[in-house]
């Protein structure tokens, strides 16, 4: 019963010094190209947020129109 342990930490190991495959030629492709293209759109959003924000600050100290 004590070998289960040991076993599977060996097990855990040897799969761990497998060789490294490049990601985007697993079957996780999708789903990481899915994950980017929604960073990006972070991003943008992020951008046009921080614009807003400089053009909302500037109406309220009476800065002049764009």
């Amino acid at each position: 019963m004590r070998m289960i342990p040991v076993i599977f930490l060996l097990a855990v190991a040897l799969c761990a010094c497998g060789e490294k495959q490049n990601v985007k030629d697993t079957v996780f492709a999708p789903a990481l190209q899915a994950k980017d293209k929604a960073r990006a759109v972070e991003d943008k959003l992020k951008e046009g947020a921080e614009k807003h924000r400089e053009a909302l600050k500037k109406s309220e100290q009476g800065g002049g129109t764009d």
